[in-house]
Order: C-alpha cells, then structure tokens, then sequence
C-alpha cells in the first residue's frame, strides 16, 4: 500500500544538500503527562522532517537506495533541547514550525545528517538533532558501501569537519551491579514500516523506564513526576533490532558524578541493542512568565 503524504511545504536545495519542510502545528496527542510536548514526540517530529522529503522529493536519494536488497537505518544520535522548548506550547496559540534538514558528513557506508526544529512564530531554534544513517544489507543486516555513484554526488561533503553526531558507540559498556531493571513486551504499534521498534518508541521505552525506576524511590534528585524535568539531552545508539513480540529489559543507572543523568542499556534475552543517556534538568521546569 502506498503512503499517502499532505501537501506539505517541503523546500529542497539539491546544491547545499538543505532540505525545510514545514508543519502546520502539533496535535493534543503530542503533549505527555505534565502538559510539555513529549520528547519521544519530538524524536517523531525529526523523523516526520526526513520521511516527508524523502517520500515527496527523494531527497538523499532514500527511495532509490531502499531496495529489496538495501535500506538506510539510523545508527544513533544527539538530541539537544532548547530550554524555550517548554514554554512554546503555552505561550503561544498554535505551534505552526519547520524542520530543517542538512547534509553533514559523508563516510563509506553512512551519512552523517543535522535536524533542527524551528518555531516559525518566532524563529526559535527549539531542538536539534544529529544522526548517523547507514546503508544496511537486509539480510546480513551488516553495513554495506554506499554506491559509486551516491558517494560521486555528495563529494563536496565527504569529510567535512565540524558538526558531527557524537552518539554512544561504547562498545565497553559495562552495567553496574545492582542497576534497576524495567522489563516491557514490544507491542505492534510500536514498530514502524522497516518491521522493527522505532527509533521515538525507545525513547519513550526509556522515560517510562526512568518513571518506573522513580516511582520505586531508585532516582535521588527527582521530586514527584520525572516528567516534570525538561531533558535537555539524549544520547542514543542502536546496537541491534526488536519486532513486536519481542520482551526487553532495560537496565538503568544514574551517573555518579551528575545524578540527573540517567544511563540506559537495553537488551533483547541476551542481545545488547540498545545505549542511551538521557540528560535531565536538575530541577522541575516552572512556567515562565510570558
């Protein structure tokens, strides 16, 4: 079945490899618990921001590079949140915004992209996001070279220095003993179209967890809701894939030097497949006066 896309405003510079495309507003269903726009909704924003460009304008050349043989998969990335994020959806009416979108970096078998959200009543740049996309074989799922003629079309980027996603590839992750355990069943709608967990949904797997392993009394600093304390920044590398079915435990722990910073690792039965660090603000967020 084909995807049927909105006529969004999508806005494509094939010479700088810059992509906007613009959203009329977020939806009741975007905001979490404490009244702020969900973070695992924004993750779903950013990917709104790439799929659109893609499905309308091929931009990256996604649907020529996604065969039967071939699909791109974000390897990981950083999430870093403007404060201003909280207070947007009180302070104004409506939330009309635009991603932005920019190749970065090109290496032999990924393509390094930045993401920003940008409110467009005010030009605010609200969050940001850099990702590792990687050209995957679906049946090895190893990665695989990018085409001759991909890596000939974005030269001009190959090997840019500068901004680059600096997620966690820790291959030496060790779990502490005694880090607390949350375990969850991976339902259908968790997954998306390539058949496996999406990437917001583990985000959302991770807040719950960080909920969980707080309403048990595990996290010292938090007084009531973990919701109620912006994130500033997450950190996340997917190290493996989940389908629905699947049952996971995340194992998380607070970082000893900065307890409200929350790590997480997630495994399926014995498979690590996913790290992640979630970055909170040391205290609850009060409204701003506007």
């Amino acid at each position: 079945m084909a995807t049927h896309v909105q006529e969004y405003d999508v806005v494509i510079d094939l010479q700088k490899h810059q992509v906007e495309s613009h959203f009329p507003g977020i939806s009741y269903d975007d905001f979490d618990r404490g009244g702020s726009i969900s973070p695992w909704k924004i993750c779903r924003m950013f990917e709104a921001g790439r799929a659109i460009p893609s499905i309308v304008g091929n931009y990256l050349d996604g649907n020529t590079l996604t065969t039967d043989k071939h699909a791109l998969f974000v390897l990981g990335g950083e999430y870093y949140f403007d404060p201003c994020l909280w207070d947007v959806a009180r302070k104004f009416n409506y939330f009309p915004y635009k991603v932005t979108l920019e190749t970065i970096n090109l290496g032999q078998t990924s393509v390094t992209l930045r993401q920003v959200l940008i409110n467009k009543l005010d030009n605010k740049e609200l969050a940001t996001f850099y990702l590792k996309m990687v050209l995957v074989d679906r049946i090895s799922r190893r990665p695989t070279t990018l085409p001759s003629w991909y890596q000939e079309k974005f030269k001009d980027v190959k090997g840019r220095v500068g901004d680059q996603a600096k997620f966690l590839l820790n291959s030496q992750l060790v779990v502490p003993e005694g880090a607390f355990q949350v375990e969850r069943q991976v339902m259908p709608s968790d997954t998306d179209h390539n058949g496996h967990t999406n990437q917001g949904s583990y985000v959302r797997f991770c807040l719950d967890a960080a909920q969980v392993a707080n309403k048990a009394g595990v996290l010292e600093y938090v007084q009531g809701d973990i919701c109620l304390y912006p994130v500033l920044k997450i950190s996340i590398s997917y190290k493996g894939e989940s389908d629905s079915g699947d049952r996971l435990m995340t194992h998380l722990w607070q970082d000893d030097l900065s307890p409200q910073m929350l790590h997480f690792a997630t495994y399926r039965e014995a498979k690590l497949i996913l790290v992640a660090t979630i970055t909170f603000k040391s205290r609850p967020h009060t409204l701003s006066r506007l």
